[in-house]
């Protein structure tokens, strides 16, 4: 691909395009290599089907029609531009992880809707292999670093196979073909049906359930264990290599050349390639990144041992210990749409949350930008967070079950401390906090798992809920640790235009690291720790009521104050002891003096 660099007509050189498709949208960037600028990107929203409580789909031809389409238009703008499409010589994939595609090889059809990675429909599935380990959630963990949840792609698969009857049919007629959304997006980018390549990266490989971590392979005894045949699982291949060429359209004849699951593509982007290192990434949902290099740690404390990435066929596999947050920016949303909490003006934000203006009277700059976005205050005073009458309320966005450390996929959410003087605010801010919170559960799990660690002095953030200062000095305040932002919004297409470039060998990881790592914020805490002690201690607490939700069902009882049953029970139990112990008593009594007066 050299001779692609060469032939470049425009001043950006060589050019590598991502194409990201994640939970709420689809987009195609252009990057020019020499110093990772964006010089175009389209996107275009993912619209979710939830036919049932707790059920995520999405139409995968949908998917691709969005895919396509913001290529296609992403390819027009550079030629607006006055730039070269010429100069693309390759382009990325970076995916949302776990979302679980089933299609029909001989026509490309899906076989049924894509079941989305936060999808709650398979709770009966894990109940049921849950049963059968004896409620072990770690059985498989030493083999695949998962434990057993509704969120990975094994359990999406078992309950398609069970639950669609043409899913079997095509399986029982070697039609069938799975995948996660990067190998949907390759296999119909370099042809489909007539000749479409059916491969995925390790990284997506590692979140089914179904790869071996130490052999980076399927591994015979998990497919066997979930009853999935292998014959439709895909080809295993490194994060940076050349997959195969697109088919058709404006890019046809470009390599494929980087394929990772977005969180793993934004550790790569944020440059946390030296053991140790940690990046946090908050859209959606909250994921937290610690790279192990070369050693897979089998976390005793809630953690997820997965790969990190794979740079080259021959290169070596690093690992990652991995916290899970299900909900951070859909909390948010939710609060907005659902209750139709919105903010109000800088001013009254800053005066109900206890936080006084400045002595002029006005608001900063950062303040005003803040609320603009939709935040809840902002937590410059550091007296603010022993306020305790102020920040009463707590809210725990367990919607769809509690992921890292507890992995309670029968978990809800809930909220405390609500009183007639609760404002929007404070139930906005109460869902920031819980974002900072679960990462504190993050780092708190990772301390344990390596104690012989030195001990996490930065933490490097990303994603689009990042780009709120509020939140990320919200986040410094409350785990007291010292935070990096890049400033880039999309680190994990940056990772994966990285990939892309070394395996066409465009660029190096010594180019990228000096001329393509963006600049950095710097966020610092005054705040002290029994101020945070404090705050966290009642999260726990709360925590602990919502991990407990389901103790009201007969069915599944767990052992807390009345056993999970109505309180009332044990009085009406009560009544007829009662009365026999009252009876028997006085018939003694009766007894005694009968007898003491010689009736006996």
């Amino acid at each position: 691909m050299n001779g692609a660099g060469s032939r470049s007509r425009s001043k950006f050189g060589s050019l590598i395009g991502v194409l990201y498709a994640g939970h709420t949208s689809c987009k195609f960037l252009i990057y020019a290599t020499r110093n990772a600028e964006v010089l175009t990107c389209h996107e275009l929203p993912l619209e979710p089907i939830s036919p049932q409580a707790g059920w995520v789909e999405f139409d995968p031809l949908e998917i691709w029609r969005a895919a396509r389409t913001c290529l296609e238009t992403a390819v027009q703008n550079l030629i607006i531009l006055d730039i070269n499409p010429l100069d693309i010589v390759a382009i990325g994939v970076c995916n949302q992880r776990e979302t679980t595609v089933l299609w029909d090889r001989t026509n490309g059809q899906p076989l049924c809707n894509a079941i989305g990675w936060c999808d709650t429909r398979t709770s009966a599935v894990v109940g049921g292999i849950l049963q059968r380990v004896r409620g072990k959630k770690n059985f498989l963990k030493s083999v695949c670093g998962l434990p057993f949840s509704n969120c990975f792609s094994a359990v999406k698969l078992r309950w398609m196979m069970e639950n669609i009857e043409s899913v079997q049919e095509a399986i029982d007629g070697d039609k069938a073909l799975f995948g996660t959304l990067d190998c949907w997006l390759i296999w119909l980018l370099t042809g489909g049906a007539e000749a479409g390549i059916h491969v995925t990266d390790v990284t997506n490989a590692s979140r089914t359930m179904l790869m071996s971590l130490e052999t980076c392979d399927w591994d015979e005894r998990l497919c066997r264990f979930f009853r999935i045949p292998m014959k439709i699982l895909p080809e295993i291949r490194s994060c940076s290599e050349v997959y195969g060429y697109i088919n058709e359209g404006p890019l046809a004849g470009i390599p494929i050349a980087s394929c990772l699951g977005d969180q793993q593509a934004a550790l790569l982007g944020q440059m946390c390639l030296k053991a140790g290192q940690v990046n946090c990434t908050m859209d959606e949902g909250t994921f937290i990144l610690f790279n192990t290099a070369q050693e897979i740690i089998d976390s005793d404390h809630g953690l997820l041992s997965t790969v990190a990435y794979q740079l080259g066929a021959h290169g070596e596999v690093f690992y990652a210990l991995e916290g899970a947050v299900a909900h951070a920016g859909s909390s948010i949303n939710w609060l907005k749409r659902t209750l139709a909490l919105e903010p109000p003006t800088v001013v009254d934000t800053m005066q109900t949350s206890g936080v006084g203006l400045l002595p002029d009277g006005s608001a900063t700059q950062m303040m005003s930008s803040i609320c603009s976005t939709g935040s809840p205050g902002p937590y410059s005073d550091p007296t603010v967070v022993g306020r305790k009458s102020r920040f009463d309320v707590i809210f725990v966005p367990a919607f769809s079950g509690y992921y890292t450390p507890y992995w309670r996929y029968k978990a809800r959410g809930m909220m405390f401390g609500i009183t007639l003087q609760t404002t929007s605010q404070q139930i906005l801010l109460a869902a920031y906090e819980a974002i900072c919170y679960q990462v504190r559960e993050v780092l708190e799990a990772l301390a344990k798992d390596c104690p012989t660690w030195p001990k996490l002095s930065k933490l490097i953030v990303g994603g689009d809920l990042s780009e709120q200062p509020f939140l990320v000095q919200l986040l410094c305040d409350l785990n007291g640790v010292a935070i990096e932002r890049p400033q880039t919004s999309t680190p994990a297409c940056l990772g994966a235009m990285l990939a892309a470039g070394l395996a066409t060998e465009i660029l190096s990881i010594d180019q990228f690291r000096h001329n393509c790592v963006p600049p950095i914020d710097i966020f610092n805490t005054a705040y002290n720790s029994s101020q945070r002690d404090m705050k966290f201690r009642r999260w726990k607490m709360a925590v602990d009521r919502c991990l407990n939700f389901d103790s009201v069902s007969e069915s599944d009882p767990v052992k807390l104050a009345f056993d999970g049953r109505d309180p009332d029970y044990y009085v009406r139990s009560a009544i007829p002891g009662s009365l026999f112990i009252v009876s028997s008593f006085a018939l003694i009594v009766v007894s005694s003096m009968l007898q003491q007066n010689g009736f006996g």
